[in-house]
């Protein structure tokens, strides 16, 4: 018999129906570190310690100590029953189950692949991100998608459409500090600045931006530039965006500085013609 596939749970900073409320927390002050995979392993499957608990089959009083106290964990043979019903590996949720270290997140855990250049990324990646997507696509910085996608204006449209949140945001041209980087913004626009009348969040950052970042839903793909290098041969990250990841927490704090920075853009290509005067 085949055996089941171990997966790590993909995690976002936002939830539709269960949130950090829904799991209990007693009105004692707590000194321990908490099992934040757990945690959040719960919170990304909508499922409370007390639902979890009768899964299990133990007291809802015994979830909760496990969440609360990371150096509380669960017999060996319990620990493996847990896991499996959660669908992830059990030395992701107690590294110490067999006298390991103590859990904590490392960017091991985040860092799904890494490519040296663009070219070298899958191809069948940026389609199968954007067709799956169901809560956001942000855009941050021109990563040449209009390339790589077929008809990724109607694509970002569609999805708006059903509820994505779509936003995007571009380098201004009278920004750019060369003519190779002005006409790369100028054919960005064009691709993007129409689709804010369909429902996407378009927005322009008046500076240069050394880093690019695609976040859709749980997936981050990242790449940042190396000075000498050509954007084409900078490499590219592809990361879970674990909200106590190390690197997670890092470029997704840049993408959120740059979203408060930036400026709402106009829906007509005349209007770019016309900013600045």
């Amino acid at each position: 018999m085949t055996a089941p596939s171990i997966r790590r749970p993909m995690v976002s900073g936002t939830r539709s129906h269960l949130s950090v409320a829904d799991l209990p927390y007693t009105t004692r002050t707590v000194t321990a570190q908490c099992n934040e995979r757990l945690r959040e392993t719960l919170l990304s499957l909508n499922e409370s310690p007390a639902g979890f608990a009768g899964r299990l089959g133990v007291d809802p009083k015994t979830v909760e100590r496990w969440i609360l106290n990371a150096n509380r964990q669960p017999h060996p043979r319990t620990a493996y029953q847990a896991a499996r019903l959660l669908n992830v590996d059990v030395t992701y949720l107690w590294p110490g189950v067999h006298g390991n270290r103590t859990s904590k997140i490392t960017g091991t855990d985040e860092l799904t692949a890494c490519w040296p250049g663009r070219a070298t990324v899958p191809h069948d990646l940026w389609p199968r991100l954007f067709a799956e997507a169901t809560r956001r696509i942000n855009i941050m910085g021109d990563f040449g998608l209009p390339d790589l996608i077929p008809n990724l204006p109607r694509l970002l449209a569609d999805k708006a459409d059903r509820g994505v949140q779509v936003r995007v945001i571009v380098t201004d041209p009278h920004a750019a500090t060369n003519p190779i980087d002005t006409a790369r913004a100028i054919a960005a626009e064009a691709v993007y600045l129409p689709l804010a009348n369909h429902g996407v969040t378009v927005a322009r950052y008046p500076g240069n931006l050394s880093t690019t970042i695609l976040r859709v839903d749980d997936d981050l793909i990242v790449r940042t530039g190396i000075d000498g290098c050509p954007a084409a041969f900078a490499p590219v990250i592809h990361l879970r965006a674990l909200p106590n990841g190390p690197l997670s927490r890092l470029y997704l704090t840049s993408l959120d500085t740059i979203t408060e920075t930036a400026l709402p853009a106009t829906t007509t290509v005349e209007a770019v013609a016309s900013h600045g005067r």
